[in-house]
């Protein structure tokens, strides 16, 4: 797959900045990526009005006229644009604007290049990532392994905790836990170091004293005795990511 990325700014060094990252971000996978380098909202909407589309928006919020690409990401979404969107800004004031239009992140500058990574994956994994079906009272949920932090299993009901905080909890589980988190610990992202649950360490933000601490700020056990193989998981993950 080809993966269209809008980056929109005023900064042409911000700009390409950006592009390199993406650039070297899809490197590393089997796909590719084209950036378009938009110096202004009025381009971005032209080349919309154009029939272009993109599967990402990186939009920068300048701190003389952050409104004018607030205004614009409102119009794709008015317009029924619905790819993901993340905004570049330079302090937090603009935040709560930007989450009123369905932006998907909103980084701070200068954005740390593994922050930049995180968001590439989770904007290109709906788009052909494995997800895992769950079967629960309103009826069947497909969650893509990109939104779950981590699972938990008590009194034969799984726990998919997604990273919005959103906790789903499954239909009552007739076969053991391992059997339910086969696809999940299938892929590397995925580790089981206690007996009742199995973490997604792309959502970990550090190792402490016997637990995970998850980017959403919840907290996951591991056993004393398993903090070694923990340290051990966590730092061969990290390191396939940055090599």
């Amino acid at each position: 797959m080809i993966f269209h990325i809008a980056v929109c700014s005023p900064d042409s060094v911000l700009r390409s900045r950006v592009e390199r990252q993406c650039l070297d971000y899809y490197a590393r996978r089997d796909d590719a990526c084209i950036i378009e380098q938009l110096d202004s909202p009025e381009a971005l909407l032209a080349r919309d009005d154009a029939g272009e589309r993109y599967e990402l928006y990186l939009i920068e919020l300048p701190s003389t006229a952050a409104a004018a690409s607030l205004r614009a990401a409102a119009a794709l979404r008015s317009r029924g644009r619905r790819s993901p969107l993340a905004f570049l800004a330079h302090t937090p004031a603009h935040a709560y604007s930007a989450y009123r239009v369905d932006a998907m992140q909103y980084l701070l500058l200068p954005v740390p290049p593994e922050q930049l990574d995180a968001l590439l994956a989770r904007a290109a994994e709906p788009e052909y990532g494995p997800a895992i079906p769950v079967a629960t009272a309103p009826g069947l949920r497909v969650l893509p392994f990109a939104d779950i932090e981590y699972i938990e299993c008590t009194h034969h009901v799984v726990h998919f905790h997604l990273a919005s905080g959103e906790d789903v909890p499954s239909l009552s589980v007739r076969v053991p836990f391992a059997q339910v988190a086969q696809p999940l610990l299938a892929d590397e992202r995925f580790v089981q170091l206690h007996r009742s649950y199995v973490v997604n360490l792309a959502a970990v933000s550090q190792l402490a004293a016997g637990e995970f601490w998850m980017q959403s700020g919840a907290r996951v056990p591991v056993p004393r005795g398993r903090e070694p193989a923990a340290r051990t998981a966590l730092k061969g993950y990290l390191e396939k990511q940055f090599r």
